[in-house]
C-alpha cells in the first residue's frame, strides 16, 4: 500500500501526511523536511526523524559542496545517514512516512535505495511526492493530488483506504 501525495509548493501535502500520522494508532518511521529560515528568508531545508526527533540538513545555501539545486547545496552525507535510519525503523514499523520525494533526495543512492525497498515492503508508504515526478511513480501507488481547498476532505479519504487495507486501525 503506497500513497504519494502531490501537488503544487503550499497546498498542504505535508500538513495532510502529519495529520493522517496524528489519526493513525502505528508505529511510524521516516523524516519530514521543514524549511530553515533566517530573518524571514527560505535558506535551506532540515531534515526530521519522525521516531527520534534528530534534526540535520537537507540542503542549505550555506553549503559549500554537494549537487546543486536552485541556490542550495544538498548534504548528501545526511540524506544517507537519515535515509539508513530509516531502513534501520523499517522492521519495527508498520507506516514508513517520506516527506519529501523529490529532486535533492534521489541525489542520494542510498535514498532510493530506502525508497525503493520502501515501495517493495509489505509497510504502508505515505509520502510527499514532487509533482514533476509523477510518472515516475504513478505506477508504484495511489497518487493523490492535494489542493488547499481538497487538503482537509482528503485526510478522511486516506485513512479510509489504509482502513480497508486492514493494515491500520485508528
Amino acid at each position: 500500500m503506497n500513497i504519494f501525495l502531490t501537488g503544487k509548493p503550499g497546498s498542504g501535502k505535508t500538513t495532510l501526511l502529519k495529520g493522517v500520522l496524528d489519526e493513525l494508532e502505528c508505529d511510524a518511521c521516516g523524516f519530514f523536511t521543514p524549511e530553515i529560515r533566517e530573518d524571514g528568508e527560505r535558506t535551506g531545508f532540515r531534515i526530521e526523524d519522525i521516531k527520534t526527533g534528530d534534526k540535520g540538513v537537507l540542503a542549505s545555501v550555506k553549503i559549500q559542496e554537494g549537487p546543486s539545486v536552485s541556490k542550495y547545496r544538498v548534504n548528501l552525507d545526511g540524506v544517507e545517514r537519515f535515509s539508513q535510519k530509516v531502513l534501520e525503523d523499517m522492521e519495527d514499523s508498520n507506516v514508513v512516512a517520506i516527506d519529501e520525494i523529490g529532486v535533492m533526495e534521489l541525489y542520494s543512492d542510498g535514498f532510493e535505495e530506502m525508497l525503493d525497498k520502501a515501495i517493495e515492503s509489505d509497510k504502508i508508504l505515505i509520502a510527499t511526492l514532487h509533482r514533476n515526478l509523477v510518472e515516475r511513480y504513478e505506477d508504484r501507488g495511489k497518487v493523490i493530488w492535494v489542493t488547499r481547498s481538497s487538503s482537509n476532505d482528503l485526510k478522511g479519504k486516506i485513512i479510509e483506504i489504509l482502513e480497508d487495507s486492514g493494515k491500520i486501525a485508528r
